[in-house]
């Protein structure tokens, strides 16, 4: 009877283990990119997909207008244009306006 109760009790520890660190969560990852240069007009924001953060491949990821995700190459150099000019609007808008 002890035996059945520890078979039970080791069983249900290893449910949880598995459902905490197993491939049942879900991320929001891009699982490929496109080489194709998306306009600055339909962007809003952006936001970065690391390896570290539990994602298969680095990607930019770019939030539209219309809240859709593209996903783009980190290092290609239509990417970092755009990333540049996103930031500087930001900035620009995030200073306040002295009169």
């Amino acid at each position: 009877m002890q035996r059945l109760h520890l078979l039970c009790l080791s069983l249900l520890v290893l449910g949880c283990i598995l459902d905490v660190h197993g491939g049942n969560n879900a991320l929001d990852c891009c699982l490929r990119t496109r080489d194709k240069p998306i306009p600055l007009r339909i962007v809003r924001d952006y936001r970065l997909q690391l390896v570290q953060d539990g994602c298969d491949i680095p990607a930019a990821v770019f939030i539209t207008t219309r809240d859709k995700k593209l996903c783009a190459p980190l290092q290609a150099p239509w990417v970092i244009r755009l990333q540049e000019k996103l930031d500087s609007s930001f900035s620009r808008k995030a200073k306040p306006q002295g009169k």
